[in-house]
């Protein structure tokens, strides 16, 4: 039993917060439930927003990185968004797979429009 999940608050596309959960000792249902559940106390269940889980994993031990960025759309809107990744190898593996999983969720976005390591650490 191991696990990890990032989830993240929605509003028409953008990304409002983000919460994460990792453990060697946590299951991947009840890190999933936990990042959910912390948005929602935190009040991200009004009308028109979406709590989800975005990245999970199974990995007894591993890197887990949280990216973010703030860009503007072709159509001139300001949007956030986030990635997570993780890796049982390196940080700079999980890294890529948090702006793999950035790109995944926010299609406008391209690395040009560049990006920050909110999180890097290893559980």
């Amino acid at each position: 039993m191991a696990g990890a999940s990032c989830a993240v608050a929605k509003r028409l596309g953008d990304s409002l917060a983000i919460e994460w959960v990792a453990a060697p000792d946590e299951s991947v249902e009840s890190a999933i439930h936990k990042t959910k559940q912390k948005l929602i106390e935190q009040g991200y269940r009004k009308k028109g927003q979406d709590v989800h889980a975005q990245a999970s994993t199974g990995l007894r031990h591993a890197h887990m990185v949280i990216v973010k960025t703030t860009y503007t759309t072709m159509t001139g809107r300001t949007r956030t968004s986030y990635g997570c990744g993780y890796s049982p190898r390196s940080a700079a593996e999980a890294e890529r797979a948090a702006l793999y999983d950035l790109r995944n969720y926010s299609w406008g976005w391209k690395p040009e429009l560049g990006y920050e390591v909110l999180q890097s650490f290893r559980y």
